[in-house]
């Protein structure tokens, strides 16, 4: 089970934040987690740029099936880009959809909002998997599959853990649902998180 409780204290400012919104450095025999407001305020200062930091609150989106999702917000500066990432949390984790646009730093923070919410709106408007009473399930009459590919714990990392439609499958239950297919031809599409397709 995990823990909704897991905060870390940021090693700058001392307050505690959720791991998933903070950064790891290494540099040598010495770690330090900076929680995204102190990261970017560290960044902005190396690039010599100004940035304000903006704070965007969760909001929910219902799915094809009407079910709920809750995402949280994190901006995150990559040079003079800034990455802006919706994640959805569940038990305290990340866990289920992840979605991200990228601007520049110059950008309208609030325009990218706008563009990244409009995305997980049309991308939990489609279904590409469905329950199915053999394998759990199986892949949409549209016969596209779109997900994200996580690290699988069970296999130390030897194979991905995908999130198709916010749920997550083993590399072996892909596997299942595709010998429906068994003597067809496939592509699999490998893009940044970033892009939509």
């Amino acid at each position: 089970m995990k823990n909704n409780q897991r905060k870390e204290p940021c090693s700058n400012c001392g307050i505690e934040v959720p791991s998933y919104d903070g950064v790891n450095l290494v540099s040598g025999n010495t770690s330090q987690f900076l929680c995204s407001n102190c990261y970017n305020q560290n960044i902005s200062k190396t690039f010599g740029f100004d940035f304000e930091q903006v704070s965007f609150h969760p909001i929910t989106i219902e799915d094809y099936d009407g079910a709920p999702h809750t995402f949280h917000f994190q901006n995150r500066l990559l040079g003079d880009r800034v990455y802006l990432q919706a994640l959805e949390i569940k038990e305290g984790e990340p866990e289920g959809y992840r979605f991200s646009k990228d601007g520049y730093v110059e950008d309208d923070l609030f325009g990218l909002f706008k563009k990244l919410v409009e995305r997980i709106r049309r991308e939990l408007a489609r279904r590409h998997i469905e329950p199915d009473h053999l394998t759990r399930y199986s892949i949409t009459d549209d016969n596209v599959v779109r997900g994200h590919i996580n690290w699988d714990d069970e296999t130390e990392g030897q194979v991905p853990l995908l999130v198709i439609d916010g749920k997550e499958l083993s590399w072996y239950e892909l596997g299942r649902m595709l010998m429906a297919y068994e003597g067809f031809h496939f592509k699999l599409e490998i893009f940044d998180e970033t892009e939509e397709r």
